[in-house]
């Protein structure tokens, strides 16, 4: 590769970068915003916009993921190395709906905020079971739950109280009221999971995921997935 080459890679994920963070500025401000007022808060032109994201749907979507990347991969981190992990989850859904109300102009320009949560969850489909094994272990979590239960039920939750949105206080009482149904005492055993979505889910989640290091693939784009090292939940 030559150094034009690579010069020319740096830019174009600066320009990207640029793209995200501009998008979720305007959309902080309560409005989904137009992309012209995207780019011209990033300091491009709307050529350049559409050279990275081509629509506004592919645009949300990178930032969604950013939203994940910077906000709840970290968290994730910290909750797969200790601490109660039923308590994590209720963090990790509190914490995701915090930032959802706060940029509400991602949700008004989703063209379909469901599916685009289920997409993005799914991403985390591997800490997510490192989280959950360790829950089950500590007789936190009910045993028959399996790991591609974990992103439906937080996009049920994720989903119902962001649209409408809900007060903080109805926030914490039924995610609250969720997590206690997922408790091991007296639970009745759940209805079998239809094998075919179980495959499809197990496979779009974990697809999604780049295991590499953005170390040593500067030039990737903040579109293209959530960067985990392998192994590193455990």
């Amino acid at each position: 590769m030559t150094s034009a080459t690579r010069g020319r890679r740096r830019d174009a994920l600066a320009n990207s970068e640029r793209l995200i963070a501009a998008a979720r500025k305007v959309f902080a401000s309560g409005g989904q915003g137009s992309l012209e007022e995207i780019a011209g808060e990033a300091g491009v032109g709307v050529a350049t916009l559409y050279r990275h994201f081509s629509s506004r749907e592919s645009l949300t979507r990178a930032v969604y993921r950013s939203i994940m990347r910077d906000e709840l991969l970290p968290l994730l981190r910290h909750s797969c190395a200790q601490g109660s992990a039923r308590k994590s989850f209720l963090l990790i859904v509190e914490r995701l709906l915090e930032l959802l109300d706060r940029e509400r102009g991602l949700i008004a320009s989703s063209a379909n905020f469901a599916v685009l949560t289920d997409d993005m969850l799914r991403e985390f489909l591997e800490p997510f079971a490192v989280l959950l094994r360790h829950a089950q272990e500590a007789n936190e979590i009910r045993a028959d739950l399996q790991p591609y239960d974990i992103p439906r039920v937080l996009s049920i939750l994720v989903v119902g109280l962001s649209t409408p949105p809900a007060s903080p206080a109805d926030r914490r009482r039924y995610v609250s009221l969720v997590f206690d149904a997922m408790r091991p005492d007296q639970a009745e055993p759940l209805p079998p999971l239809d094998e075919k979505d179980v495959v499809e889910g197990m496979r779009s989640g974990f697809t999604a995921i780049r295991i590499a290091s953005s170390s040593r693939h500067p030039e990737s784009s903040p579109r293209e997935g959530i960067h985990v090292q392998p192994g590193e939940f455990g």
